[in-house]
């Protein structure tokens, strides 16, 4: 019995990290309905791992689910992206400051090859990289904080964060700018200056948000009813 368990726990997974890498990547668009069936040819996993793995994405906020059982992926709003991007102003830049102080010579080195594959795929505009690369460097220097109550508030946000940081990946003009502030955090970690890495990162969202909040408003002044759609073909 034990080992069914564990093979059923693992199925799950998988298909959960299957799925959540199609939604925040915008694979599966927002507003498409996910049917088990489908994702059971694509996977070859029976049908209960799939719900399981659908009851953690709900629960993500990646997905929604009808009473009637229906499941779509999340529609992005405005105000949700700003609601967070608050939690967001709140919560990076302190652990920026507490990372630039704790971190270990080990996570340094770690942090340092992340930022130089992250510039080695700015050049090659490779935005799916760039976009897994992204949420590692802003999650790992969450843990490097090492405050387990401000790494279990981002734990809870990460999804949707990772959703929306990489929704501002695709504006084309960000990318380089957003490389450049990621080195300029970096740097302040390395030397271990916690207030000019707190007030960097402070800056790096406030800019994110400042991006996405005009392309969406330039997209509302045309009436695009779809805001992803927008910012792929700027």
């Amino acid at each position: 019995m034990k080992s069914k368990v564990n093979q059923s726990q693992t199925l799950q997974h998988q298909v959960y990290e299957y799925l959540h890498e199609k939604i925040v990547n915008g694979i599966i668009p927002p507003g498409q309905r996910i049917v088990e069936e489908k994702v059971s040819q694509e996977t070859g996993v029976s049908r209960s791992p799939i719900r399981e793995a659908i009851r953690r994405l709900n629960s993500d906020g990646l997905v929604s689910v009808s009473p009637r059982g229906g499941v779509r992926v999340y529609r992005p709003t405005f105000s949700d992206f700003k609601y967070l991007y608050e939690c967001r102003l709140s919560l990076e830049p302190t652990a920026a400051y507490y990372a630039a102080i704790r971190m270990n010579e080990k996570k340094r080195n770690h942090l340092k090859n992340v930022l130089e594959e992250m510039n080695l795929v700015v050049e090659k505009r490779d935005l799916e990289k760039l976009k897994n690369l992204s949420t590692q460097f802003h999650f790992f220097i969450v843990e490097a904080s090492e405050n387990p109550y401000l790494m279990k508030m981002m734990n809870q946000l990460n999804s949707l964060m990772s959703f929306y940081r990489n929704e501002v990946l695709n504006i084309p003009m960000r990318v380089e700018d957003g490389a450049k502030e990621h080195q300029a955090v970096w740097k302040a970690i390395q030397i271990k200056d916690g207030k000019a890495a707190e007030e960097l990162m402070r800056e790096h969202i406030q800019r994110d948000y400042q991006f996405y909040s005009d392309m969406y408003s330039e997209a509302q002044s045309k009436n695009i009813s779809s805001f992803s759609k927008s910012v792929n073909n700027f």
